[in-house]
């Protein structure tokens, strides 16, 4: 007759456990910049010199691929200025 060796029945659910938790702290450890931003605020923070920062936001701009945000055009302000709402007209500069 067998008997039931409660050691590799319990020993075996273990270590299930810590390798899901291990796979979990791995995955959430990644400290890597997920945007350009945080890219460049991370070379900003650890570059020493400014060579080297240059070099690390290249890489940021080719990692990421970065391009400069669309700026809407300037509005003009409505004819008649704010005097059409009953404000007055902002002072001039001599």
């Amino acid at each position: 007759m067998k008997m039931f060796d409660m050691k590799s029945a319990l020993l075996t659910p273990v270590r299930q456990v810590a390798a899901s938790m291990l796979l979990l702290t791995v995955v959430a450890c990644d400290s890597g910049p997920k945007t350009y931003d945080d890219c460049m605020l991370q070379a900003s923070r650890s570059a020493e010199s400014d060579r080297q920062f240059k070099t690390m936001a290249q890489t940021c701009k080719d990692r990421f691929g970065h391009t400069l945000p669309l700026r809407a055009p300037p509005t003009a302000p409505a004819k008649g200025g704010d005097a059409a709402k009953g404000s007055p007209a902002p002072a001039q500069r001599p």
